[in-house]
């Protein structure tokens, strides 16, 4: 049960950290700061949150959230949307997606918001049994490349343009029909999950962001938002919309 004060206590999702310089140190759970910078500024308490298996312990400390925010990172197990990986080295953690899985089910069942971040919007999508893309082929003519700003080594950077369906949750809450977006992903939505729809493109038609119409609140979006805000100040406002929905869940629950 949530306290009924302070700020809304917004879950962040956390990936495994290997120190491959010195093997024998233990795992750690980890995400970038900018999320947690991205929430504080929007008037959120944020909460890194373990990975376990443990679906009990993992429904306690849903119960406490007042808002998801499902974070990027590595890619999801391909068989979780029912393909073999490509290559053998597929880069995925089967901790991390069935901690992810079981927080996305849980949040959805109390009807709390949640925002979807590049490896969050693909697990939103195939939560709802949609599936992705495991490679994009950036060098093809009229492609874009969607790893731009990895090899720039930057995340602060727009390399290419979002063109946003008009009248959606999304448009509307960065107030515009397009925004600057950096490129980070070698995978995609592929096809749509049960329900999702799609409300943001890139140039070459590759789907950027999602929603799920008719619920509380839950977006997502391939671009990593929270390192563009100093340059491109309009994506604050998802993260405002995103923890004044988990707000006004808190005072729900009150």
């Amino acid at each position: 049960m949530n306290m009924n004060f302070g700020k809304p206590l917004i879950g962040i999702t956390c990936g495994e950290i290997y120190n491959k310089s010195e093997a024998w140190s233990p795992v750690a759970f980890g995400q970038s700061r900018t999320f947690v910078d991205c929430v504080l500024q929007a008037g959120g308490l944020p909460l890194l949150l373990p990975l376990t298996a443990d679906k009990e312990l993992l429904q306690q400390l849903s119960s406490l959230l007042d808002g998801l925010l499902l974070s990027g990172g590595n890619d999801l197990n391909p068989a979780l949307y029912n393909q073999k990986p490509l290559t053998t080295a597929s880069d995925h953690s089967d901790l991390r997606d069935t901690t992810e899985m079981a927080l996305l089910r849980y949040s959805l069942s109390s009807n709390k918001p949640i925002l979807g971040i590049c490896r969050g919007m693909q697990l939103l999508n195939v939560y709802f049994d949609g599936d992705l893309r495991q490679t994009l082929n950036n060098d093809a003519p009229g492609n874009l490349d969607h790893d731009a700003s990895t090899k720039l080594k930057t995340l602060e950077d727009t390399t290419h343009t979002l063109r946003l369906k008009p009248g959606s949750s999304l448009a509307q809450i960065v107030g515009s029909e397009n925004i600057g977006a950096n490129a980070h992903h070698h995978q995609a939505i592929n096809a749509l999950g049960k329900g999702v729809e799609a409300v943001a493109w890139a140039e070459d038609g590759i789907i950027e962001g999602i929603e799920l119409p008719g619920y509380v609140y839950a977006l997502g979006v391939q671009t990593h938002p929270e390192s563009l805000t100093k340059i491109e100040p309009r994506w604050q406002k998802l993260f405002s919309s995103f923890v004044q929905a988990a707000a006004n869940n808190k005072n729900r629950s009150i």
